[in-house]
């Protein structure tokens, strides 16, 4: 879909803005960069840094370091790891970390979803750790988190509470056997029921 369209889409709103505003990769790049210089290394600690943008056969896009576990592989979504190991002490740790983290720098964030981190396995005794690859910036009309610290930080709170409630919902639905849903599971197991593991 091309920029115009997408200004299209959103009727009398989107017509005072000029075209170039819907495009998500430079939104996208402008958050990355603007995060990084105002927060600091704190910001990479969950956050995998930017690479630049790149050409693709789709067009333009964000490049980011490609976040992966131990043993090679692409480290799994959030919501995959929950559903084929539950909930262990370990991601209960990792939770914990990254809650803390993202409290403390008052990170800005949309919604924190299950498909949005991925859980990097760092094998032997290293804890693992999790990482936010998509919805960052804030998405309020009237941005005022970013110029009152309290405010940012409460947010960043509630993002962290509700991701908690996100987490509960989809064990809720392992526990009984419901449907997850194909969004949030790696392409290589499209064509798979999700697997579980009884924890």
């Amino acid at each position: 879909m091309s920029l115009a369209d997408k200004r299209r889409r959103k009727g009398l709103k989107g017509r005072l803005k000029p075209a170039r505003s819907f495009d998500e990769n430079r939104q996208e790049q402008r958050t990355l960069i603007t995060l990084e210089r105002q927060i600091g290394p704190a910001f990479n600690e969950h956050v995998p840094r930017y690479l630049g943008m790149i050409d693709t056969d789709m067009g333009t896009g964000i490049q980011v370091q490609l976040v992966r576990s131990h043993d090679g592989a692409i480290a799994l979504p959030l919501k995959q790891h929950l559903w084929e190991r539950g909930r262990t002490q370990a991601l209960d740790q990792a939770l914990e970390e990254f809650g803390r983290c993202w409290i403390e720098h008052r990170i800005p964030s949309r919604s924190l979803l299950l498909h949005n981190l991925v859980v990097e396995d760092r094998g032997g005794q290293e804890p693992l750790k999790l990482w936010v690859i998509d919805g960052l910036g804030n998405s309020d009309l009237l941005p005022l988190a970013r110029w009152s610290k309290r405010l940012a930080r409460r947010k960043a709170e509630r993002k962290v509470r509700d991701l908690d409630v996100r987490i509960e919902s989809l064990l809720e639905k392992r526990r009984n056997g419901a449907d997850p849903g194909r969004h949030g599971f790696l392409p290589a197991r499209a064509g798979q029921p999700p697997e579980r593991s009884e924890a």
